[in-house]
């Protein structure tokens, strides 16, 4: 295995087995409920980064599967809420992959134009750029135009439209 993966692991275990002895010291019951409800925090924190990084990595058809099958899993167990909640995390998650990949894009990171050349046509990339075209603008002022006003920094002058065109140019 990856050395990085091993360290990576070795984290993961050493956390839960910190909050595990935590909750197992615990001198009340509330100071142990609060150890597990960490542990579970960390669990679903582990989770969504995971699902990130399979989204990232599939692209949006593949992902389309497995946003179905685990949509219909949260419908089945939890209700229509849950479906509706895991839509709209969903869109907040994969739009903020799509956003952070153009944005990458428009300061020619020559990975992120080889992730579009990979798993996009200019078509598919037009329908998603419709889609989340409010998380790129969203992510943009989160990633650049905050971090540019509190440090003074000259900010690059940002429109979605030229980078619409270049990746039209890209994707052909």
């Amino acid at each position: 295995m990856n050395r990085e993966l091993l360290i990576y692991i070795a984290t993961l275990i050493a956390g839960f087995a910190i909050l595990l002895a935590g909750a197992y010291s615990s001198p009340s019951f509330s100071e142990e409920m609060d150890y597990i409800e960490a542990m579970g925090i960390l669990t679903a924190l582990i989770m969504v980064f995971s699902i990130v990084v399979i989204a990232a990595h599939l692209g949006f058809r593949s992902f389309a599967l497995f946003m179905a099958l685990f949509m219909a899993m949260a419908i089945s167990l939890y209700g229509i809420y849950a479906g509706i909640i895991v839509t709209v995390m969903t869109y907040i998650v994969w739009g903020f992959v799509f956003s952070i990949q153009l944005l990458l894009v428009h300061n020619q990171s020559a990975s992120a134009i080889e992730w579009f050349k990979r798993y996009y046509s200019y078509k598919s990339f037009e329908l998603e750029y419709k889609i989340f075209y409010p998380m790129v603008w969203i992510f943009y002022f989160l990633w650049d135009y905050l971090p540019a006003i509190f440090y003074k920094d000259k900010d690059k002058q940002f429109s979605p439209e030229s980078i619409k065109e270049s990746m039209k140019s890209i994707l052909s």
